[in-house]
């Protein structure tokens, strides 16, 4: 290693050390490789393997806040001084960033007005990505860096908002979505008005350290992450793998769910562990390898049992003979369960899921029933809500209809794919507005409430499933149960 090369790694590694331990306030860093509140987030390789090299810290308590905005001097002496910049001293009393800030409009960096007064209130400001993006272009170019045209018109085209990026930013917000030094949202934005936070800092500063040849390109250990360690039977667990190469090269050992499937969308291989009343308690190991590099990532989850309520119905005895037969659920099985056996292995719906019709709750998820005196052998598949006849229901998200046809057993019944092995299942309807193969959008009127079928009123019968296995609906539209006591609260 050349003296030159030696003085500016050193120097690069300074500035992230410098930067993002300033953020707490100037506490003393903690030197540590891990942190205790990275071990869940999505940038947690990221992080590590930045701070393996010595380029950023955490704080004396363990952890790094990844969430935690970073300031415009932050940013500024970050850049700086990994591009080598002299800095001189700092003067008795004198604000800190001082000298990073004449550093950097020396070198071309920043102007001298870039942010107002640059006072220290100014400078002390989150930094919005735009500011991060002009900064870090101008450092790139000013140092003899490159820029493809091709890859530049790629670029701002690729991205829905840069017309909201400050006429000053907006060549340097496109020129750093093309270098890949700043990456624009799954939701195809840019964002550039919103604060950059330590997270992002240090997914730039990895970034910033590949293409200076001092962290090798594709380096990254896979990162996983699951939405919750503990949830109640009925709810439904995602595991998401960043900087694994593709799902063939992962194996996930666990004994919740047999059919375990990975998905791959925008560059995150994830999978979902639905859970329900059959749901074993207590606590289960997620054990996941990497098969192309042995590595091993355990996570542990505790399932908590619920307290599932039972229901005792009376029927008229002619109309559960000639609905619950033989001949009824022959019909089911043929043409009800085949409609959630194949998903289309991307999902269909971007925006929250809803309830697909407001009344009131007669049967929670998971309840057990005695009809006409006799306890039947199955449990509540969904939700029945109670509503006058033909009041509308709404498709609960995006997706296309799997089924759409009336069963003996559960009358006019539709069954939408959404996607990824989610389905929403519609029973007793009054009225089909939908046929089978439609797509349908988030909201749109699919049919009315009814009674037809085994029913003993007009009502919804509203089931999600991930393929063939129910869960509770309430924790994909309000991220909890909806139960007797607090429908009409959620309803509202």
């Amino acid at each position: 290693m050349t003296p030159g090369y030696r003085q500016r790694l050193y120097s690069i590694l300074l500035a992230f050390a410098i930067v993002l331990s300033s953020i707490a306030g100037g506490t003393t860093p903690s030197s540590a490789a891990s942190f205790r509140d990275v071990d869940n987030h999505w940038s947690k390789s990221y992080v590590e393997m930045v701070s393996d090299y010595k380029a950023i810290t955490g704080y004396p308590d363990g952890t790094f806040k990844p969430d935690e905005t970073i300031k415009r001097i932050e940013f500024i002496s970050l850049i700086v001084n990994s591009q080598g910049t002299y800095v001189r001293d700092r003067k008795d009393g004198e604000f800190w960033g001082q000298p990073y800030v004449e550093a950097a409009i020396r070198s071309g960096i920043m102007e001298s007005d870039e942010f107002g007064n640059m006072d220290e209130s100014d400078l002390n400001r989150n930094i919005s990505r735009e500011e991060m993006a002009s900064i870090v272009v101008n450092a790139y170019t000013e140092a003899g860096g490159r820029m493809d045209s091709s890859a530049l018109h790629k670029a701002s085209t690729g991205l829905s908002d840069f017309d909201e990026v400050s006429p000053d930013y907006r060549k340097n917000a496109i020129a750093s979505v093309a270098l890949d030094l700043i990456s624009g949202y799954p939701s195809r934005t840019f964002a550039p008005k919103q604060n950059a936070n330590r997270a992002e800092a240090a997914v730039i500063s990895y970034r910033l350290l590949v293409k200076q040849g001092i962290i090798p390109n594709d380096s990254l250990p896979i990162n996983v992450t699951i939405s919750k360690s503990r949830l109640q039977q009925g709810d439904m667990l995602r595991i998401n793998v960043y900087h694994a190469n593709s799902p063939s090269e992962l194996s996930l050992a666990q004994d919740l769910y047999p059919g375990f499937d990975w998905y791959d969308s925008e560059g995150v291989i994830h999978g979902y562990i639905p859970t329900n009343y059959h749901t074993s308690t207590g606590t289960h190991s997620l054990k996941l390898t990497d098969k192309k590099t042995g590595a091993v990532v355990t996570k542990n989850i505790h399932v908590d049992s619920r307290d599932f309520r039972v229901q005792y119905l009376t029927i008229d005895p002619n109309i559960e003979a000639s609905t619950r037969n033989e001949e009824a659920y022959a019909q089911y099985r043929k043409y009800f369960n085949p409609s959630r056996e194949i998903s289309s292995p991307v999902k269909y719906y971007s925006e929250p899921f809803i309830l697909p019709t407001k009344g009131r709750i007669t049967t929670e998820f998971g309840e057990t029933r005695t009809v006409n005196g006799a306890p039947t052998s199955y449990r509540h598949s969904g939700l029945d809500i109670a509503a006058p006849t033909n009041t509308d229901v709404l498709a609960t998200n995006s997706g296309r209809v799997t089924l759409a046809m009336n069963l003996t057993l559960t009358g006019n019944s539709i069954v939408i794919d959404h996607g990824e092995g989610l389905f929403s299942v519609y029973f007793h309807l009054e009225k089909l507005f939908v046929s089978q193969g439609d797509m349908v959008e988030r909201g749109q009127l699919i049919g009315g409430v009814g009674s037809t079928g085994f029913s003993t009123g007009p009502h919804l019968h509203f089931t999600m499933s991930h393929y063939s296995t129910n869960v509770e609906p309430g924790y994909l539209i309000y991220s909890q149960p909806v139960t007797k006591n607090n429908y009409q609260e959620l309803m509202r």
